[in-house]
């Protein structure tokens, strides 16, 4: 709105000194009517002076009455020029009749006024000629050289200019709302996924994004994000606290993979022992995200040519991260099959949370099949980029299986990351202490 009023602001000054100034200057002529000799004929008079003086403005601005102003004053312009200058008015309820001329030059405005004015009179007499009592017109105040210019007029342009700013700014703002069609902040969230809001993450730096984030930098804007997510997910139903957590989003690029990771590392900095499986068996980024080797992963251990320890890498000594493993060519199949359901019933007893990135849920349907065997769906979205419509189609889709979307996730919010500066209470666990929950995890595994 402020740049649509600027425009407009600028657009009225460069007008203003754009165009040329015009002066205006009027002479006054008193056009005196026979008297009348009784009411009768005064009543008539009054209203043919009405139409008199009206047919007599018609005559000032007539043809022939500007081709003599131009014989009179041997001005270069034309008859039309000149009488696209003049203008006359009748004063209500007086027998008053302003002329009026408007030229670049205000001397030349004034000759040409008191010009039209002597060329009326001498009309007038011309058509009067002959008749009893006649129609006298007579100058009254002559024309003076005005000073101030009637065009332009920086201040109604600027006022103009203003309001059609403003006018434009609002309109192009419900143009934009009415054609925005992305997520817009937290409320909007909440409604169209019918889930409580358990974690905002605002806009970070690259650098923010990566798992070690919250290792690296424990009172980062970043890591006091991910640690409130986890406390969110801890007493979303303290009696049967989630072992499963699916983390989907209803499209592609609403950073869903992040989500996952840097809340994995969260809960297992917490001294919970946490398995990251990448369950996006179409295009798996956790293991790259993690600097870990590619190998076997989840379709190994499903289709049994791998074992659980074989697949499981450990990452600083913190969490194990169970890669995609050798894509296959049904992974919806696969992720519903008994055989992931049994994977993740056996890592549920041996490990406190188990972390799930599945796929986006719109293009494929991976991720619907696998909800069904979580505790809990998280449902992510992106603030400004997700649409509204995919993820209202996503939470319909998800409901249609019985899944059990414990929550949602605004991600890239645009607030003020500042806010979670001041919040330092919590730190990461020491070296020692996860050394001691690596090791348990590795004799239950």
């Amino acid at each position: 709105m402020l740049l649509c009023v600027l425009a407009a602001v600028a657009g009225a000054v460069l007008t203003t000194r754009n165009t040329p100034k015009v002066y205006q200057a009027s002479t006054t002529l008193l056009v005196n009517i026979p008297q009348a000799s009784n009411p009768g004929e005064a009543l008539q008079g009054v209203q043919l002076s009405t139409q008199l003086l009206a047919s007599y403005a018609q005559v000032v601005t007539s043809r022939s009455s500007a081709a003599d102003v131009v014989s009179q004053l041997g001005l270069p312009d034309s008859p039309d020029a000149v009488r696209n200058q003049l203008s006359a008015t009748v004063v209500p309820s007086t027998l008053l009749l302003s002329i009026s001329a408007k030229d670049r030059d205000p001397v030349r405005a004034a000759s040409i006024a008191d010009a039209a004015a002597r060329v009326f009179i001498s009309k007038v007499g011309t058509f009067e000629e002959g008749k009893r009592d006649k129609v006298a017109p007579s100058v009254i105040d002559t024309a003076t050289v005005p000073t101030t210019p009637v065009s332009p007029r920086p201040k109604v342009n600027l006022v103009i200019g203003v309001f059609l700013g403003l006018v434009l700014a609002g309109s192009l703002a419900l143009l934009l709302e009415a054609l925005d069609r992305s997520l817009n902040g937290p409320t909007q969230l909440a409604e169209l996924a019918a889930a409580p809001i358990l974690g905002i993450i605002p806009r970070l730096t690259p650098s923010a994004r990566a798992p070690a984030a919250a290792l690296e930098n424990p009172h980062s804007p970043a890591a006091e994000a991910y640690r409130a997510l986890r406390t969110a997910i801890r007493f979303v139903d303290p009696d049967s606290p989630l072992h499963t957590i699916l983390v989907t989003s209803p499209g592609p690029n609403d950073g869903k993979s992040t989500i996952a990771a840097n809340l994995a590392v969260a809960v297992a900095q917490a001294g919970e022992r946490v398995v990251l499986i990448d369950a996006d068996l179409r295009r798996g980024r956790l293991v790259d995200q993690f600097g870990l080797p590619e190998g076997a992963g989840v379709t190994s251990v499903v289709t049994g040519t791998a074992g659980l320890a074989e697949v499981l890498q450990d990452w600083q000594q913190l969490l194990e991260v169970m890669g995609t493993g050798p894509y296959p060519p049904n992974p919806a199949e696969l992720l519903g099959s008994q055989s992931m359901a049994n994977l993740l019933d056996h890592l549920r007893e041996v490990v406190d949370v188990v972390v799930v990135d599945a796929p986006p849920v719109l293009p494929v349907t991976d991720a619907v099949a696998l909800s069904t065997q979580v505790d809990g769906v998280l449902l992510v979205a992106r603030d400004g980029k997700s649409h509204r419509h995919s993820l209202s189609e996503a939470r319909r889709r998800l409901d249609g299986v019985g899944a059990n979307v414990v929550g949602c996730v605004l991600n890239a919010a645009r607030s003020n990351a500042d806010l979670y500066a001041d919040y330092t209470y919590l730190a990461p666990a020491a070296p020692s202490t996860r050394s001691r929950i690596a090791a348990r995890f590795r004799r239950s595994a």
